[in-house]
């Protein structure tokens, strides 16, 4: 299978890519030695569970699910960052590994918006949850130079 453009991005984001690990291998290294899963598709559960054995996060392209208002991002004074994704990759809803959601991301520039999922539920055909945004600048000066977007994120991880 061809690497689309935006997986390609991401991956050279960390400071080492296609990590073999026996017959498995991750996608990228951070800087702080944390194994990165770039995934632009569904999985089934049993595929999420087998990878995250060689994984310590997941980053998902959501954009489409962003742009087609399928997966809903905002802010509320009294529970912070707010996320409700209809039609969800469901296969996550047993990941263990922490999750980056790509809402934005223009590959021309390098500009756009994460989600980093603190908490989410899936219920049906819904996932709804907590998170916290980080710029596309953040996360990468992070995962190759191990400059924490916030003093939040070191602690998640």
């Amino acid at each position: 299978m061809t690497e689309s453009a935006w997986h390609k991005e991401i991956k050279g984001w960390g400071v080492v890519t296609e990590i073999s690990l026996g017959n498995r291998r991750a996608d990228c290294q951070l800087h702080c030695g944390k194994r990165a899963e770039v995934q632009a598709r569904p999985l089934p559960p049993a595929e999420v569970t087998g990878r995250e054995a060689h994984t310590d996060l997941w980053i998902l392209d959501c954009r489409a699910a962003h742009r087609a208002r399928r997966l809903i991002v905002w802010s509320d004074p009294q529970f912070g960052t707010l996320l409700r994704w209809e039609r969800p990759w469901q296969g996550f809803a047993i990941s263990k590994r922490p999750v980056f959601l790509n809402l934005e991301l223009d590959l021309r520039t390098g500009h756009g918006t994460f989600l980093q999922v603190t908490r989410w539920v899936f219920d049906g055909y819904r996932a709804t949850g907590t998170g916290q945004i980080h710029t596309a600048s953040a996360l990468r000066s992070w995962m190759r130079y191990g400059l924490p977007p916030t003093g939040h994120l070191t602690v998640a991880l």
